[in-house]
């Protein structure tokens, strides 16, 4: 398809006047000038020029036009980094306007909420959300309410919830709601005051959380029969060891994040003299930013289970895997590319449900549950995990207390017999020849021949109450010289 362009510019003539010409092309045709029979009194293009320029009208539509121009610019650069699709794209570049009632929720959101939220506010739960309220209105032929307009949660209150209950879950659809009012009420409190939308709210009974049993870990090995669902399950495993750790997070791991950014990657075993240094990373859980906590990345088998899903990765997606930094598994992760990382969770969740029928999400619960069978209290069950926020003068936690949570993080992993499972893993790789990989490290073959690869010789408590052990003081201090008495 040929397409008309058609433009004019001016030129300066003698007498300070200024001639018109007139410029044409068709398709990909030579462009064609005419000069027009027209000429301008320079002074009196100028005079009107400043005039218009001097408008509140043209100033508003300037300043739309860099807004328009800044989005489109916004828009590429998402397109291309595969965030969004075409389709999106041209749904959101016309969210600019001067009209406040016309301001939509996405436009407020992105402008103004986040830029009072400050620089460490995540944005990724809410931008899902007023992405699965598009979906949900437009499922139910509400097509004139997207995108939502702020004024739309007044007009259109009844329409909203309703698209949203019918497209998702009670539960989640109340949380949806619960977070627009947050959004909301940041705007106008008085029009969005709090529990805004109340008398829509529903819930339901939700299903208890079954963690994934040790023995059906170990029967879904025998059905791992290609290099994918070996990735899926070598992903499950490393997230566990990283305290179950969320996918989001897991992408996000890299040698900044180091507590020694220049430590070699060596492997920490408890009771090894040989094998006795930890690496820690610190980091928040991206979902609930609640504190950054510690983790020890190198207490076995996380290293030897790291570098053979990245040897997996490599040969699944050879584009996608970072030879540039040993800890990090992808060149992308969930924020610099959050499509990719929708598309590799979704793949994550259909091996997981074939292997054991459980989505990746459980290993958080599974980590949490095995912690509770070794009876460690629920506050230090929610701090391995992240979930714990401190305020004031414990804000962050102390020598003793990171002592405490490594030792329950190693019990964990030794009574869910992490070890042994991943030793069967490897057997059964070096069985079957379509799986032809190396996989096996020298601390494997040292730890899988002794009968005892635990990291623990005694219960947590034991442990903790060793290493944090302070000796009494004694009866005379004689670097004082003062005899303590009884009163």
């Amino acid at each position: 398809m040929k397409h008309h362009t058609f433009s004019y510019w001016l030129r300066t003539k003698k007498g300070d006047k200024l001639a018109v010409y007139c410029k044409y092309r068709h398709g990909t045709e030579k462009q064609k000038v005419i000069k027009c029979d027209l000429t301008i009194p320079a002074s009196s293009w100028d005079k009107k020029r400043g005039e218009v320029k001097s408008r509140i009208e043209f100033q508003q539509y300037r300043e739309k036009f860099l807004k328009l121009d800044a989005r489109v610019q916004q828009m590429k650069d998402l397109l291309n980094t595969d965030q969004i699709t075409d389709k999106e794209a041209l749904k959101r570049i016309p969210l600019w306007y001067v009209s406040d009632k016309d301001k939509t929720l996405e436009n407020y959101f992105e402008e103004e909420y986040r830029k009072k939220k400050g620089g460490g506010y995540d944005p990724t739960r809410v931008r899902g959300i007023i992405k699965k309220l598009h979906e949900a209105l437009l499922e139910n032929n509400f097509n004139d309410l997207v995108p939502a307009k702020l004024i739309h949660f007044t007009t259109h209150k009844d329409e909203i919830c309703n698209s949203l209950y019918k497209q998702q879950k009670k539960n989640t659809a109340t949380d949806y709601l619960k977070r627009i009012n947050t959004v909301l009420k940041k705007y106008d409190s008085k029009k969005y005051p709090d529990k805004y939308f109340e008398e829509h709210y529903k819930t339901e009974a939700t299903k208890l959380k079954k963690p994934v049993e040790r023995v059906s870990i170990l029967e879904s090995i025998s059905r791992i029969n290609t290099y994918k669902k070996l990735e899926a399950y070598l992903f499950w495993l490393y997230s566990f060891c990283l305290r179950g750790l969320d996918g989001i997070d897991v992408t996000l791991l890299d040698r900044s994040m180091l507590l020694q950014p220049d430590a070699e990657l060596t492997d920490y075993h408890h009771q090894k003299e040989w094998y006795q240094e930890p690496i820690k990373v610190e980091l928040s859980r991206k979902k609930t930013r609640a504190r950054e906590f510690e983790i020890i990345i190198n207490a076995y088998p996380t290293l030897s289970i790291q570098k053979l899903l990245k040897k997996v990765i490599s040969i699944n997606r050879s584009d996608d895997v970072n030879t540039e930094d040993d800890l990090k598994l992808f060149k992308w992760d969930s924020i610099t590319n959050r499509r990719k990382w929708d598309l590799y969770s979704d793949f994550l969740q259909g091996r997981l449900k074939t292997l054991f029928n459980k989505s990746f999400k459980s290993t958080r619960h599974t980590f949490t549950s095995t912690a509770e069978i070794l009876r460690v209290p629920v506050s230090d069950q929610s701090a391995l995990i992240g979930n714990v926020s401190r305020k004031g003068s414990i804000k962050h936690y102390s020598k003793l207390d990171n002592t405490r949570l490594d030792i329950q993080h190693l019990a964990v992993l030794d009574y869910y017999q992490i070890s042994r499972i991943y030793f069967q893993l490897l057997l059964h790789i070096k069985q079957h020849p379509e799986l032809e990989i190396e996989c096996v490290r020298d601390i494997d073959r040292e730890l899988h021949s002794m009968d005892n690869s635990n990291h623990l010789r005694k219960s947590w408590q034991q442990e903790v109450a060793e290493l944090t052990d302070i000796s009494k003081q004694p009866e005379y201090y004689s670097g004082l010289n003062i005899y303590k008495g009884v009163l």
